[in-house]
Parts: structure tokens; sequence; C-alpha cells
């Protein structure tokens, strides 16, 4: 009887253990899968974020002359121009094959779009002006966020 006893109880302690660490891997696993979701989230929101503000942070460094910042037309998509300090030379930024990119050449060389440097991997990223002097910056990351920056052209006209 006595041995009886002691395999019961020998049987519960394991059946906690058991469930124990049961419990133990599933929290593991929820703890790893929100884990990887904080992250995804935060790396999106970044994206999105970085690529709007070295936008923003290109035109204001750009000269205050007027025709300074122009939105063009090349290679069949638009394209951030900005006249550098650097008489003949110009910053081009634009979006291309699934990234945010930029080139800095000679403003009497066509552009080539595949020689840009890579800037940010993005979905979708738009340049728009408007009638009132504003620039209206839009991206979607791979996620599907979107969000969009309306950028104020003070002392410039495009």
């Amino acid at each position: 009887m006595r041995t009886r006893r002691h395999a019961v109880n020998g049987l519960l302690t394991l059946l906690i253990y058991g469930i124990f660490a049961l419990f133990s891997l599933f929290l593991v696993v929820i703890g790893a899968r929100v884990y990887r979701n904080i992250v995804a989230a935060g790396r999106e929101n970044t994206q999105l974020r970085s690529s709007f503000s070295y936008v923003a942070n290109k035109v204001r460094m750009s000269t205050r002359a007027a025709g300074s910042v122009r939105l063009e037309e090349q290679e069949g998509m638009e394209v951030l121009v900005l006249e550098s300090g650097t008489e003949g030379y110009e910053t081009r930024i634009y979006y291309y094959d699934g990234a945010l990119r930029e080139a800095y050449q000679a403003s009497d060389r066509p552009l080539d779009p595949k020689l840009g440097e890579k800037l940010m991997e993005l979905s979708e990223f738009r340049i728009e002006e408007t009638d009132t002097g504003h620039l209206v910056l839009s991206a979607a990351d791979e996620g599907g966020n979107r969000r969009s920056l309306h950028l104020y052209l003070e002392g410039k006209s495009l």
C-alpha cells in the first residue's frame, strides 16, 4: 500500500512538473511572437519616418534661391531636383525599383535611375506639388502602412 501511495505521489509530482514545463514553453512561444511583431512594427515605422526626415532635411538644406527646389519628370518618374551650392551639380531624389534613391550629379547629365544610391526600401514613395507651395510626400512600407508629410517651401518656388 505504501509503495502504491509513493507511486501516485511521484506520478502527481511528475504531472505537475510536466504541466509547468508545458506552460513555460507556451509562454516562451507567445513572448517570441510578440517580440517579433514589436520589432517589425518599429522597423516599418522607422522606415517611413526616416525617409520623410531625409527628404525634408535635404530640401531645407538646399539654397534659398527661387527655383532651387523643383519637381521634374525624368525617365518616366517624378524626381525632386535640389540645386546644390556647387554650380552645375544637383541632387535628384526619386523612387525606383522598390527604394527611395538619391543621385548627386552634373545637372546636364541625364538621370540613370539604376545608378542612384539606395536610401530606403519602401513599397511606395510619391512626391507631389500643390498650388499652395507645398510638397506632399507619401510613402508606404512593406506592411501596407501609409503616411504622408506636407512640406511647405518657405521662400522657394517650384
